[in-house]
C-alpha cells in the first residue's frame, strides 16, 4: 500500500475541518447533546495532530491545533465547549513534550560529557532521537486526547451520581429541559438518579415555551418511574417557587467568572429562585468551562436568536420586528453552586479549574 504523503494528510485534515466548521454553522449540534460535539471536535483535533509530517515540531503541532480550534470556536460561538476542547488537547499536547524533553535530558546526562561534545560523531544519532520523540509524542498524545474523549462520555453518568448530595427525602425540584435535548440533557439524567435515592421526590418542569421541550422532558421522567411530575407554564414559576426546594438549570457554557450561559428561561427562573431564598444549582461538564469573560468581544452580546416562526403564527405583520431569544446569562450571584464532573465547586472557584485545566498560553486560540 502506498505511503500517505504530507500534501494527502493535509488535504484530509482540511475536509475534516472544513466539514465540521459547516455542520456547526448550520446548526447541526444545537439540539444534540454536548458531550456528541466535544466528541466530534476531539476526534478532529486528534486527526490534525496524527496527520502532522513527520518532522514537524511540538511549536509546528501547537501551532496547528490552535489554528483549528480557534477557527472551529468563532464558527458558532455559543458553543464555548468547541474552543474548551482544544485547550484540553493543546495541554496533553504541551505535558507530553515536557514529559518527553525530560526524559531526553535525562537520557543526555547519562551519556557524560564526552559523549554529548563528540558532535559529528553523534549528529545522526540525534536526528534519530529527535525523530522517535516526536512520533512517541504523537502517540502519546493521541492515546490521551483518547481518553479524554472517554471521559467526557462519562460526563453524565459523573454528574447524576451526586444527585444525592443536593437531592433530600421530600424535595420538591423545579427546572428545565436542559441543552441537547431530553435525551441528552444533563437535568434529566441528575433528577432520575436522584429518584432512585429519593423515591418521594416531586418535580416541577417549566414547559419552555415556545418550543415546549418541558413537555417531553416531563413525559420522559414520568416513563422512567418518576411518578410526581409537573409541567408548568413559564409564566408560573414565580408563583410556584415558594413550595420549591431546590432549583436544578443546565449551562451550555461556564464563563472565567462563574457566569452560567443558558438556556432562554432560566435567568427568570434563577431570580425567581434568588427572590424566594432556593438554592440554584447548574450542572456542568468540565467541557463547557471557559477561560472566557463575559466583558470580552464576542461574548459581550453572545445570544443565539432563534426562528421568529417558532414564537409567533403565520400571518403575522410584516414589517413587525421579533426577537427570539435562544440562548441568556445567569450572573454568578444568583448560583448557589456549579456542579460538575469533577465535583461540586462555587462560582468563585471557576477559575482555580481553569488553572488545572488549561494552560494560560492557550486562553487566547486566535492570533491576534
Amino acid at each position: 500500500m502506498p505511503r500517505t504523503t504530507s500534501t494527502t494528510s493535509g488535504a484530509i485534515a482540511e475536509k475534516t475541518i472544513d466539514e465540521l466548521k459547516r455542520a456547526l454553522r448550520r446548526g447541526a449540534y444545537d439540539d444534540a447533546p454536548p458531550h456528541a460535539l466535544a466528541k466530534r471536535v476531539a476526534e478532529a483535533l486528534i486527526q490534525t495532530v496524527a496527520l502532522a509530517n513527520r518532522d514537524a515540531s511540538v511549536e509546528d503541532i501547537v501551532t496547528r491545533v490552535r489554528d483549528v480550534g480557534g477557527a472551529l470556536a468563532i464558527a458558532r460561538r455559543e458553543h464555548v465547549l468547541v474552543g474548551n476542547v482544544a485547550r484540553r488537547v493543546l495541554k496533553v499536547i504541551r505535558d507530553e513534550a515536557a514529559e518527553g524533553k525530560r526524559r531526553v535530558g535525562d537520557g543526555r546526562a547519562s551519556r557524560g560529557e564526552d559523549e554529548i561534545g563528540n558532535e559529528k560523531v553523534h549528529e545522526g544519532r540525534r536526528s534519530t532521537d529527535v525523530m522517535e520523540a516526536m512520533k512517541k509524542l504523537k502517540k502519546d498524545v493521541i492515546e490521551t486526547a483518547h481518553e479524554v474523549v472517554e471521559e467526557m462520555e462519562a460526563v453524565s453518568g459523573n454528574i447524576a451520581a451526586q444527585s444525592g448530595e443536593f437531592v433530600v427525602n421530600g424535595s420538591v425540584v423545579m427546572t428545565m429541559a436542559g441543552a441537547g435535548g431530553v435525551s441528552g440533557g444533563l437535568p434529566e439524567a441528575f433528577l432520575r438518579d436522584a429518584h432512585k435515592k429519593r423515591s418521594d421526590l416531586r418535580v416541577v418542569v417549566a414547559e419552555c415555551a415556545p418550543r415546549f421541550d418541558g413537555h417531553a422532558m416531563a413525559k420522559s421522567l414520568a416513563e422512567r418511574g418518576v411518578s410526581d411530575v409537573s409541567v408548568i407554564c413559564d409564566s408560573a414559576v414565580y408563583a410556584a417557587m415558594p413550595s420549591v426546594k431546590l432549583v436544578v438549570l443546565s449551562a451550555r457554557g461556564v464563563l472565567a467568572d462563574g457566569t452560567a450561559l443558558v438556556d432562554s428561561g432560566a435567568y427568570s427562573m434563577a431570580l425567581a429562585a434568588k427572590a424566594h431564598a432556593v438554592p440554584v444549582i447548574v450542572l456542568a461538564g468540565s467541557y463547557a468551562i471557559s477561560p472566557k469573560l463575559i466583558t470580552e468581544e464576542g461574548f459581550d452580546s453572545l445570544f443565539g436568536l432563534g426562528s421568529p416562526a417558532s414564537a409567533l403564527e403565520y400571518g403575522i405583520d410584516p414589517n413587525a420586528v421579533v426577537i427570539n431569544p435562544s440562548l441568556e446569562y445567569v450572573p454568578p450571584e444568583l448560583i448557589s453552586v456549579f456542579v460538575t464532573d469533577h465535583g461540586a465547586h462555587l462560582p468563585g472557584f471557576i477559575k482555580v479549574l481553569l488553572g488545572e485545566m488549561y494552560s494560560p498560553l492557550d486562553a487566547s486560540l486566535l492570533s491576534k
